[in-house]
């Protein structure tokens, strides 16, 4: 039963969404290799960090202001990021994570990804 639970979790199929962190840009929030959980909201506010898309990627990072896009940062980093967040591409807002649980998804991800 439980694993069934998992892989319905990891589907998507409840409100709260893992995200395996590839980067240290959000340190010491949390690290590379982390599982970030995430849920659906719509107030967000400066200070809140969110999973959002961009291109191909998902990331995950601090909203440091909003104007007419969100603003954000990673915790580790010097400077904003370049990319102008819309709210159509925030998938979520950062609940908890668990430590380490995403390196099998991150070796997965390299192995799969690793130019020949």
């Amino acid at each position: 039963m439980t694993s069934i639970l998992l892989v319905f979790f990891m589907l998507g199929l409840f409100p709260y969404q893992p995200i395996a962190i590839l980067s240290n840009s959000m340190n010491p929030t949390f690290k590379r290799g982390d599982v970030v959980i995430y849920k659906k909201e719509e107030n967000i506010i400066p200070g809140n960090i969110i999973v959002f898309q961009y291109q191909d990627q998902m990331i995950v990072h601090r909203v440091v202001s909003i104007n007419e896009y969100y603003v954000t940062k990673g915790d580790a980093n010097n400077s904003i990021d370049y990319i102008k967040v819309q709210k159509k591409d925030i998938k979520g807002v950062y609940q908890f994570s668990l430590k380490f649980l995403g390196y099998p998804s991150i070796w997965l991800n390299e192995l799969f990804t690793k130019e020949n």
